[in-house]
Order: structure tokens, then sequence, then C-alpha cells
């Protein structure tokens, strides 16, 4: 009993000083129950909810209100919470459908108490890695975009629900552009999400120099490593490629961050995250999460 109550109250503290979850698009194959028993067995204690699963949907505008209520006690009952969501990348703000969709995104998060919404920027290549967009289509694009997300930004301060970029090319290539966009959409719920696996993969940057200055505007990160040179398909699990996550644990824990840590891809050189068998996908949320904690743990301690 005694040990019992001490592991809560430990649970409680970690949470209080970080929140370490994983998306669970990674275990889509499975049933909704079956995926949510493995991460929460591993350690995890908060996730990023996938569309649907092998059962039926779970974060989709097709659901009905009393659906998603009962979704959300749902996963709630089997010891999960919603912390983030890749909403943003379901709709592209700059056309009136892509705008309508992501309102609808927008307002799934509002229904299951999720307060960020992910998303990007427009995608700035004709052909990634070597043929960016001609300036003369881009720039109407980019205005395009701006115009969507304004738009965008007075339905999420409605909910009160955040919108955060995550670099990914373009408007917010590296943290200098995420900079640059956070100047011209000013809003109480606009931020940046971090994604430091992206500017390694899509930039061959690591780690941004500029991070330090971004700090105060990011909201939540999502974690991804990337193995090798710019443009090379290489997603290995936390702590095998690129990225110092304990340096950017530090940076961003120094800077005041407190918000969601999402893992993303742990699928390597498989080539996408619905190519890893769900044993695999196991094995490696358990082994980033045997490198993450302890590094979480160490940067977050409070003397």
């Amino acid at each position: 009993m005694a040990g019992g109550l001490a592991a809560q109250r430990s649970s409680a503290q970690t949470a209080e000083r970080y929140r370490l979850g994983v998306m669970a698009t990674m275990l889509a194959s499975l049933p909704l129950d079956e995926a949510i028993t493995k991460i929460r067995k591993i350690g995890y204690r908060y996730i990023s909810m996938s569309r649907r699963h092998t059962d039926g949907p779970v974060f989709a505008p097709e659901m009905t209100k009393p659906e998603r209520t009962a979704m959300l006690r749902r996963i709630r009952n089997l010891g999960v919470q919603p912390f983030l969501s890749l909403g943003g990348f379901q709709g592209a703000p700059e056309t009136p459908e892509g705008l309508q969709r992501y309102l609808q995104q927008l307002d799934l998060c509002a229904d299951y108490d999720i307060p960020i919404m992910v998303g990007g920027g427009p995608w700035y290549y004709t052909k990634f890695p070597t043929v960016p967009k001609r300036e003369r289509d881009w720039q109407p694009e980019v205005s395009r975009f701006y115009a969507g997300m304004e738009k965008a930004l007075r339905h999420a301060e409605s909910l009160k629900v955040t919108i955060a970029l995550k670099p990914h090319t373009g408007i917010t290539a590296r943290a200098k552009d995420c900079m640059d966009v956070m100047k011209r959409l000013r809003s109480p719920w606009f931020r940046i999400a971090w994604d430091a696996g992206n500017i390694s993969y899509y930039e061959g940057i690591y780690p941004d120099p500029d991070l330090p200055d971004l700090v105060p505007d990011v909201c939540a990160v999502c974690i991804k490593d990337h193995k090798g040179l710019r443009g090379v398909n290489d997603f290995p699990v936390p702590g095998q490629g690129n990225i110092d996550h304990a340096q950017m644990f530090r940076t961003l824990f120094a800077g005041g961050f407190n918000g969601p840590l999402a893992i993303e891809r742990v699928d390597g050189t498989d080539g996408g995250m619905n190519k890893v068998p769900p044993a695999m996908v196991e094995q490696r949320l358990t082994a980033a999460y045997q490198h993450l904690q302890p590094l979480l743990e160490q940067v977050t301690a409070r003397g």
C-alpha cells in the first residue's frame, strides 16, 4: 500500500516536470485497446491520437459529439491522456476546402480536450530536395497560407486551442524562419512545435544554432531522430542518430518550456511506420523510453 502511494506521488511529480508521450499512429495497425495497452505498459502516459485503428475511427471529423465524448472516456480509462494532435496536416488553410478541413481538426481537438494542434506551412519543393518551387508560384501560395491562417486562428481562439507550426521546409525551415513566422502571425493562440529531426532531415542542420532564441515561442516538441545527411530516409530510435536530445532538452527547459513531448517516428530505414510490424514498434518505443526518460529526469530534476 505504502509502495503504491509512493509510486503515485512519484508519477504525479514526474508529470509536473515533463510530459513524454507517443503518436499512436505508430500502432494504428492494432485495435485501439491493444495499442494503448502496449503504450501504457512501456511507461508512456500521453498520446497524440491516430485517426483510426483497425477496429474503427478514433479521432475523425465524421464522428458525432456523443461518439467523441465516449471515445475520450474510453481512452482515459485505458490510462492515457491525449495531449497533442497533428491535425494541422489534414488540411491546407490556403484553399477554402483545406481550410474547412483545418477547422474541423480544431473542433476535434476541442472535443478531446487537446490543447495543441500541430501543422506545417506550405510545402516548399516541386521535388525534394533538389527542386524548390518557382518564386513566382511560391510567394502567392505563402500569401494564401497566411490569409487562411488568420481565419484559422480566430476559430482556434474561440475554442481555446493553440495552433503550432513545426519545422517542415519553407516558411518554417529552421528556428530563424520560425521566428519570422511568429512576427507575422501575432496571436496568443499561435506557437511553434519544435522538431529537431525534421531540421536534420530537411535542412541537414543539427543542432539548430537559433533554438535558444526561439524557445519562448515553443509550446510542444515532436521527437524524431535522423541519421545521415540531408534527405536520407533514416529515422532511428531516439539516441541512435544525429540529434543530441540531452542538449535539446537542456536548451528547452532552461528557456521555460513545459509542453508536450511526442515521439513521432521510429521506423529507421523501413520506409514509414506502416511498414514496421507492431512488435518491432513496441520494442523501439521501449528503447526510446529507456533513452529519453532518464534524460528528462536529469534535465528537469529539482535541486
